[in-house]
């Protein structure tokens, strides 16, 4: 996933209301099958995280690296089904999963674009609203099953004040959204190569509601 994909996540509405593009109603429940996307802005916040945040993570038993583990792999493991929009530079990837903590539900996709292929490039993670439960194409991943690791100790459900203990200060911010990101230059085969990492906060009440988190590497 690139950078434009994690600020058009980032700068949707706090409360998620555009999901009504990937979401649909049954009876009174609103059925989340794909992640939310909106339009991107023109301007792209500076990186200013000096080092990498997130670019692996632990899913129930199962560890990812992200733009090494394939999604077909995950699929594997999980189950479900893979779900797919978009061509060529906009294609998009995802599998869904769903959760509950002692906070409540939550409903996570591991998330594949077309620049990484079938690689896994990040992820979304988020909390359910009480009107909102997971289509029946999310698998879910039981209670007891240690559900989603990360190597920080970032979470839903946490204050915007440890968000930045752990992340420092973001390097954008707008209404109830934080982003911070990270870039580096490193030589692959001798050419180079530009590393992203960006992590992307949504902020409910003072609480992380919902997370993205993006790794791309590209020339």
């Amino acid at each position: 996933m690139n950078r434009t994909r994690l600020i058009a996540f980032a700068l949707m509405v706090p409360e998620f209301a555009c999901l009504a593009q990937t979401a649909s109603k049954v009876s009174d429940k609103t059925v989340i099958w794909s992640p939310p996307k909106i339009n991107w802005p023109d301007d792209m916040p500076r990186a200013t995280v000096p080092k990498e945040m997130i670019v692996s993570l632990r899913v129930a038993d199962m560890p990812i690296i992200l733009e090494d583990t394939k999604l077909e792999d995950a699929h594997m493991r999980f189950g479900g089904k893979i779900g797919s929009r978009g061509d060529a530079g906009d294609a998009e990837g995802w599998l869904c999963l769903h959760g509950t903590d002692t906070d409540g539900p939550w409903i996570f996709w591991l998330t594949s674009g077309e620049v990484d292929g079938p690689a896994i490039d990040g992820f979304q993670w988020r909390r359910l609203s009480p009107n909102e439960v997971p289509d029946h194409r999310c698998r879910l991943i039981p209670q007891g099953k240690e559900g989603i690791k990360l190597p920080i100790a970032i979470r839903l459900g946490i204050t915007e004040q440890e968000v930045k203990q752990l992340l420092g200060q973001p390097s954008y911010t707008r209404d109830k959204t934080l982003i911070f990101s990270h870039e580096h230059h490193k030589l692959i085969n001798k050419e180079p190569y530009t590393v992203s990492n960006d992590v992307a906060v949504v902020l409910r009440d003072g609480m992380v509601w919902a997370m993205e988190v993006a790794s791309s590497t590209s020339d």
